[in-house]
């Protein structure tokens, strides 16, 4: 695998199952971000923490979207931003504030070297879940 594709790997917050991530003891409960690479076999992922790195079988992934916008701080900051900037200003304001922050998640199921199946919730856009599924030509949105 190329230096590149090692440094542009997709990094994704994990919010729940991070602990089966790595074998340090320490870092157990203290993981919040990984990535995943393929791995040298069909179908196998090497995920990557700050607490090391760990082989798998990527078994599916599952993309749930969700984003929301805030338009009411939009229009909070727009009567403020009229009163010092004009009208150009309003305009401006409200399209930087009213953009859609994704909140969307993914359920990724590793398998590990006994045979038993993790369950891992990560935080992701639509853009990185792509990429990891791309890794084991799986496809499952919800």
């Amino acid at each position: 695998m190329g230096f590149w594709k090692q440094v542009f790997r997709p990094r994704v917050s994990v919010l729940k199952g991070g602990h089966v991530l790595t074998d340090n003891v320490e870092g157990k409960g203290l993981v919040n971000r990984m990535s995943v690479i393929k791995g040298r076999k069909s179908g196998e992922v090497k995920v990557t923490t700050a607490f090391g790195h760990k082989h798998f079988t990527l078994s599916q992934i599952e993309w749930e979207q969700s984003g929301d916008r805030n338009v009411g701080k939009a229009y909070g900051s727009t009567i403020l931003s009229t009163a010092l900037v004009g009208s150009v200003g309003t305009i401006a304001e409200v399209a930087v504030r009213a953009l859609k922050k994704d909140n969307s998640t993914a359920y990724i199921y590793l398998i590990d070297e006994e045979g038993e199946e993790h369950k891992i919730l990560v935080q992701c856009t639509k853009e990185q879940f792509v990429q990891i599924y791309k890794l084991c030509n799986l496809y499952k949105i919800k």
